[in-house]
């Protein structure tokens, strides 16, 4: 009874991650309460992922990745890429893929590509040519790079933490290196020559207005000498309330008019910027005897000028606005700008935009005083996708965060400490530093990404509770018994690789590593080999956006299609597959 109780636990788990029933999070502690409910698991197993050593590992890693992010050396280097580069963009963009990759492998990856998307959007601007050349290519180097290390990627640290609870001998910082160093070439030529040459361009990097696809959304109205506006203000008007439409910009000969314009008095001859419905605007031409200029249509440079920017921001994973709508957030009285647009796994939104509550991911287009929009770039809640102007200096402690991570990984690779031990060492010394304060240190956590794993490592403990994870790891080694070890080997990196497309990757690596565990054990082998697939496995997220973070990143900013991810996400899923189910065997010998 209890068996088939955890089956549609894990069975709602699944389906609840696939199709976004509920937020990720919530979907594990929901998980979590039903363990308890029905009593697969202990109080005590219950709450002994918030203690896991992974867990509280990641939690120092990401403050270890804010301190060098933040430092301005990353952008630097960023914004010196086009100038090595010369004029060829392949060349440019390469560099940036490359870059992205290897400093993956001792980075969070959503942090590398955080920092490097924004260059990626400015070369193909810059170039002339689309973005989505270069994300996609970017997001999967980033995914490839943290699979070199024991702490390029969350899922790595939460093998070799399973393992270690399983009574295994812990896995060394450098030991998913000889594997990953290989995916890593092969990934790298592959993403230079294949996406980056074949890729369609899917965004246009010129025109914001176009590739959201509101210019038919936005027009020209002018304030003629009889009309009754003249001395109104749009407040007064109640214009947004009556006419369902957003006054953007009043210009005013050669003065632009965005910052308190909702209390600047109109007069004759004004030119309004006005966003909304057709019916809604006509409506308002024709109560305040307004003449409307169809002839023209608004593009990115009738907003854009020196007061006034037009700019794109991705909500970013730590953001507090996810959840919330645009109206709920008071957006345009809290952050002094409009949201003029919506762009959600590839879909523009305009229409009803201030109702939708915000996902994770969403990117906005944002238009007002250029103060306002920039004055986004640096809060925690937004990623910025247009280029940052550098600082002429650099922060007085930025040379700290380039010691302590190399300092942590070599005191790991060592054996002088553990790598939770000599993280924690070095997230206090640039605490103790000045480097970071105490509350960009809790900012920099990726509380989701936390609870996700803490609330779903305690299905792992369950799945050996109940006998499940025996059950099929029994199963899984009777069926290939009669082909060879080879066979179950890579069946278990098959089904851990399919199994990340659907839901996270931590996730896929929390119910994996019980079963190649058993299934190692079942046929007399060594289990590490089996764990290698499972980790190997659970990063290979190529075919959706939703398998790993970074694609769903990239999916707005680039315009892709689903189809994209699986047309050149499948042949680097199945080499990487092949050269995996060769190499671990030559790696980790698989006979005790």
């Amino acid at each position: 009874m209890q068996t088939w109780l955890l089956v549609a636990i894990l069975a709602f788990t699944l389906f609840a991650f696939a199709f976004e029933w509920l937020a990720i999070d919530v979907v594990a502690l929901t998980s979590l309460a039903l363990l308890l409910l029905f009593d697969l698991v202990t109080p005590e197993q219950a709450i002994s992922g918030f203690g896991n050593p992974a867990v509280v590992t990641v939690m120092m890693m990401f403050a270890l990745s804010y301190g060098l992010t933040h430092s301005g050396l990353l952008a630097r280097l960023g914004h010196r890429i086009a100038s090595l580069s010369g004029r060829s963009h392949w060349r440019a963009s390469s560099l940036l893929v490359l870059i992205t990759g290897g400093l993956s492998a001792f980075l969070n990856n959503t942090a590398a590509v955080a920092i490097f998307m924004p260059v990626g959007i400015q070369l193909a601007k810059h170039f002339g040519i689309s973005a989505s050349r270069i994300l996609l290519p970017i997001s999967y180097l980033a995914i490839i790079g943290g699979t070199c290390t024991l702490i390029g990627t969350s899922t790595n640290l939460l093998v070799g933490a399973l393992a270690e609870a399983a009574g295994l001998r812990p896995l060394g910082m450098f030991e998913f290196m000889p594997l990953g160093a290989v995916l890593f070439g092969v990934g790298a030529i592959y993403c230079l020559l294949v996406p980056m040459r074949f890729l369609k361009h899917r965004s246009d990097s010129s025109s914001l207005t176009g590739k959201y696809q509101i210019s038919e959304f936005l027009t020209e109205l002018k304030v003629p000498e009889t009309s009754r506006l003249i001395g109104h203000t749009v407040l007064q008007e109640h214009l947004s309330e009556r006419f369902q439409l957003t006054v953007l910009e009043i210009v005013r000969g050669r003065q632009r008019i965005a910052s308190d314009l909702r209390n600047t008095q109109l007069a004759a001859g004004d030119l309004l910027i006005v966003r909304g419905e057709m019916e809604g605007i006509v409506a308002f031409k024709e109560h305040f005897g307004l003449l409307l200029l169809t002839d023209v249509k608004l593009q990115d440079a009738d907003l854009t000028d020196a007061n006034n920017i037009l700019a794109e921001v991705q909500l970013s994973p730590v953001s507090r606005l996810t959840g919330s709508s645009i109206k709920e957030i008071d957006f345009r009285r809290r952050f002094g700008c409009f949201v003029l647009g919506l762009n959600r796994t590839g879909s523009m939104i305009q229409e009803k935009l201030a109702s939708i509550p915000l996902r994770q991911w969403d990117t906005l287009l944002v238009f007002g005083p250029r103060a306002r929009v920039e004055a986004l770039y640096p809060l925690d809640d937004f990623v910025p996708l247009q280029e940052l102007n550098l600082r002429l200096t650099l922060p007085r402690r930025w040379w700290v965060s380039l010691l302590i991570i190399p300092a942590v990984v070599l005191l790991a690779t060592a054996g002088v400490m553990t790598i939770l031990k000599a993280s924690i060492i070095g997230v206090v010394a640039l605490l103790l530093t000045r480097t970071i304060t105490i509350q960009q240190a809790y900012d920099s956590i990726n509380w989701t990404v936390i609870f996700l794993l803490a609330a779903i490592l305690p299905l792992g403990q369950a799945m050996e509770n109940t006998g499940l994870a025996r059950a099929i790891g029994e199963w899984l080694a009777a069926s290939g018994a009669s082909y060879g070890p080879l066979v179950v080997l890579s069946l278990v990196y098959l089904a851990t690789a399919i199994l990340s497309e659907v839901v996270s990757n931590n996730s896929t690596a929390v119910l994996m590593v019980p079963i190649a565990i058993t299934t190692a054990t079942s046929l007399g082998l060594e289990p590490k080999p089996f764990l290698m697939a499972v980790a190997f496995g659970a990063s290979a997220s190529f075919l959706t956006p939703m398998g790993y973070q970074t694609n769903a990143m990239v999916f707005g900013p680039g315009g892709y299609r689903f189809r994209d991810y699986l047309l050149f996400g499948a042949p680097l899923k199945i080499v990487f597959w092949l050269i995996s189910v060769v190499m671990i065997p030559a790696l980790w010998p698989m006979r005790l």
